[in-house]
């Protein structure tokens, strides 16, 4: 069938056989075949067999994007190249938008064998082999294990599947920690479509068997042709390593449901490229495991709308499926929680942070159940109490708060630093005594006089 031609404003470009040959560990002389030196051309033009061309006036041919090797062929020379630290070659994508390569690496070995596939560029590929992740893989040997889980999955009428918990699991018990097994730089968007899904594509088919079954078998709401990006699509958290974004997959994470008032909490470790899940609260044999794909401090329609946008559903949990006047009652104290954390870390001399206005707070979270944000009021309970000189409650609130910001953020969290601070001597923080003197309503006790 003869290719299409089309007027673009991009073109679709060559296979790379390597990004950054230097960074792969490579000597010179095989360098410089790999190396691709495109012509310097000025600012709205690309270079085309050797000369520089408007792009407004480019006719590029939309053409079946091929490897330079296949899978195999790939594998073959990734083990033949000494100090190579991946498991198959990379192929790599540039165009016009793109300031360096951006290219499929894959490690079969990673995670006791679990696999992983990366596309991004071959700088970004290098810092992530640095992470103990990869640099020391014993940092992962309690991740992945699948023995003695505490729920089982089934079919759920209107959602498809969902866990639900087989046994009584305790608030801060951990449910999964579970490695990537896809990771994919957002700013790889800046291909054309059929080089980024090639890519994705040979990422897919150069996972461990288990891997790739288990990518598969993710459901897949966006993709009319069913292809892998529409399950990334569907299944990939945001996720922040070395201050670059990725969308990351991690397939048994996946099948928990949403609920704007979630049981679970969740965080991601940069270092161990690991998902954490844990309970926020208890949870009961038969009941659903949850978590959230949205900020639920928002008022119902905006999670309803982003739900619906983001994730072709129409959110039925209880508190969006509540009946008008209590949904009415539920919005109201989500302004009330925005407008009193804003007062709450206001540390101006006309701030009307209280201890009653924290313990208001507490009981505004708990009284949305939204326990998956506790780590919010508690931190702020705590500085507000230490500002108040009151020693006891600051360590009360600082110890609730630590406990919630390593479910809820890690334990990497700079929060937590603070409030490990806060909990052994409060009166060496920051914000001991500062509101001391200032004339607001109450004593620091958290009671009423």
């Amino acid at each position: 069938m003869p290719a299409t031609m089309m007027t673009m404003n991009w073109l679709v470009s060559l296979p790379l056989l390597t990004c950054a040959a230097a960074s792969f560990g490579l000597d010179t002389a095989v360098d410089e075949q790999f190396l691709f030196k495109p012509l310097a051309c000025p600012s709205g033009s690309i270079s085309i067999d050797g000369e520089c061309q408007l792009q407004s006036t480019i006719e590029t041919e939309l053409v079946q994007v091929n490897f330079t090797r296949t899978l195999e062929e790939a594998s073959i020379l990734a083990k033949e190249t000494e100090d190579f630290k991946w498991t198959h070659w990379p192929e790599c994508f540039e165009n016009v938008n793109t300031t360096s390569p951006y290219c499929v690496f894959s490690s079969q070995e990673f995670a006791s064998g679990r696999g992983i596939f990366l596309i991004t560029n071959s700088k970004n590929a290098e810092r992530i082999l640095k992470k103990p992740a990869m640099a020391a893989p014993e940092t992962l040997s309690r991740a992945n294990l699948k023995r003695d889980l505490p729920f089982e999955l089934r079919e759920v009428p209107g959602k498809g599947r969902g866990l639900f918990a087989t046994r009584v699991i305790q608030m801060g018990e951990q449910i999964f920690a579970n490695t990537a097994i896809v990771l994919v730089d957002s700013d790889s968007g800046v291909l054309a479509d059929e080089e980024r899904k090639a890519l994705i594509a040979r990422g897919v088919d150069s996972l461990p068997e288990a891997a790739n079954k288990d990518f598969w078998a993710l459901l897949d709401h966006f993709d009319e042709d069913k292809g892998p990006e529409g399950r990334i699509n569907t299944n990939a958290f945001d996720v922040t390593i070395n201050g670059d974004s990725y969308y990351a997959v991690i397939p048994e994470v996946s099948m928990i449901n949403h609920d704007c008032r979630p049981n679970t909490a969740y965080f991601w470790d940069q270092e161990t490229l690991t998902h954490y899940v844990h309970a926020t609260r208890t949870i009961f044999p038969g009941e659903e495991l949850s978590d959230t794909y949205i900020d639920v401090e928002k008022p119902r329609k905006e999670r309803m709308g982003r739900l619906k946008r983001s994730w072709g559903f129409d959110c039925a949990c209880s508190t969006c499926s509540a009946e008008r006047a209590f949904a009415a009652e539920s919005d109201a104290r989500i302004s009330d929680i925005k407008e009193m954390v804003a007062k709450l870390e206001d540390w101006s001399l006309e701030s009307e942070a209280t201890p009653d206005m924290a313990e208001g707070l507490i009981s505004l979270y708990i009284q949305e159940r939204i326990h998956v944000n506790m780590a919010t009021p508690y931190r702020l309970a705590a500085t507000v109490y230490a500002s108040y000189g009151n020693r006891e409650l600051a360590m009360k609130y600082a110890r609730l708060a630590v406990q919630h910001i390593m479910l809820e953020k890690g334990w990497r969290h700079p929060d937590l630093e603070e409030m490990m601070k806060m909990l052994k001597e409060p009166e060496r923080t920051w914000s001991w005594g500062k509101r001391l003197g200032l004339k607001k309503s109450g004593c620091g006790c958290g009671h009423q006089h």
